[in-house]
């Protein structure tokens, strides 16, 4: 599926609104200033519209990079809106803040993507490697394994293959949560948060938590329906970090998780759906054209056995008995003439007879001869 490319838009002008509305706050206009951007009759809760206006600017609509291409951390085919639900409800221990955050920083200093942006699927995956599986085995999908949930079965290579020396690109800490005795390892915390970083800014992710940022982690999780809702999900939740400040267990904002839908989500489902509906108008012209080719050979055999059953059951008749009789019948081969040479003839030729000689010129005509009665 294509990403969006281009400015997207905003349905019903949402961030233009809070765009001017931030305008207005830095501008020390206060409350009061915000309330007279966002009258309660403008359309929508004054306190949704409010809201919308804390998206700092980096949250604004950017292009969206529809040529970068790269695999998927993980699969679409391995979870959906119920296993991330739990994934939320998890609690992170306090001490994973401090564990955490210098391999979130390393990893923005290496590769130039937002901290925020990988600590929120950090989150959005294991919540900071709280699961079960994280460090051992394949999740229960049977697709993908570590901290970050990186597919080791769509290969070869797989995602993690692609991705996994993007370590030596960082500078190892000393310690951090887990830390494994070899490397790359896709349980290893620090090789597995720079290898995410590595996909990330690959799909085109940079500092700013903007459109390129929704896109690489639309991208991250893969390209369909819930992609969708994972990438916004994934955004809102650092940019109310960036907000807010850090904080390992609280729930993303649905304020903020209905802008990055509105304005990147539903642009993205659209194409989704567009595509899904060429593809299946396609597959129904090819089968439309298969039927239809079957249908006219059986036609042209019906129509053949029906011929056959015709001459099968005619009269029979002198006249067609006769043909069939001269049908059948194979004629004798006609024997092959025999050609004679005749002996050769002898002839033999006269001498030749000399030539007769020739007469004698006639001499001219004088004036004496003419009088003698001499003609030329």
């Amino acid at each position: 599926m294509r990403v969006p490319t281009g400015l997207v838009k905003r349905g019903r002008g949402d961030l233009g609104r809070a765009l001017a509305a931030t305008l207005v706050l830095l501008a020390g206009g206060g409350e009061a200033a915000l309330q007279a951007t966002f009258p309660p009759d403008a359309g929508g809760s004054g306190d949704a519209r409010r809201a919308a206006a804390l998206i700092p600017a980096t949250a604004l609509p950017t292009p969206l990079d529809a040529t970068r291409r790269v695999a998927p951390a993980s699969s679409s085919a391995r979870a959906g809106a119920s296993y991330y639900r739990l994934i939320s409800s998890r609690r992170a221990p306090r001490s994973a803040k401090a564990g955490f955050l210098p391999l979130y920083r390393e990893a923005a200093r290496s590769f130039g993507v937002s901290w925020r942006l990988i600590a929120s699927i950090h989150r959005q995956e294991t919540a900071f490697s709280t699961v079960e599986s994280t460090y051992h085995g394949l999740n229960d999908f049977g697709c993908c394994a570590g901290p970050m949930q990186f597919n080791v079965t769509n290969g070869p290579p797989s995602t993690w293959e692609l991705y996994r020396d993007s370590f030596r690109r960082a500078k190892r800490p000393r310690s951090y949560p887990h830390r494994t005795r070899h490397h790359p390892s896709i349980y290893d915390d620090f090789d597995a948060i720079m290898a995410a970083a590595a996909l990330l800014s690959d799909a085109g992710a940079s500092e700013a938590l903007d459109g390129a940022s929704w896109s690489a982690a639309y991208a991250y999780y893969g390209h369909d329906l819930f992609g969708t809702e994972y990438a916004s999900e994934v955004l809102g939740r650092a940019v109310g970090w960036e907000r807010d400040g850090f904080c390992l267990n609280c729930a993303v904002d649905p304020a903020l998780f209905a802008e990055f839908d509105d304005g990147y989500g539903a642009d993205a489902r659209r194409l989704l759906l567009a595509d899904e509906l060429r593809e299946k108008r396609a597959k129904a012209a090819a089968k439309k054209r298969k039927k239809q080719r079957a249908a006219a050979k059986a036609r042209k055999r019906a129509a053949e056995e029906a011929r056959k059953r015709a001459l099968a059951t005619r009269p029979r008749t002198p006249e067609r008995e006769r043909k069939q009789s001269r049908s059948t019948t194979t004629p004798a081969p006609s024997p092959e003439p025999t050609t004679t040479t005749p002996p050769p003839t002898t002839t033999t030729e006269a001498p030749p007879q000399p030539a007769a000689p020739a007469p004698p010129a006639k001499p001219a005509c004088t004036k004496v001869t003419r009088l003698l009665g001499c003609r030329d």
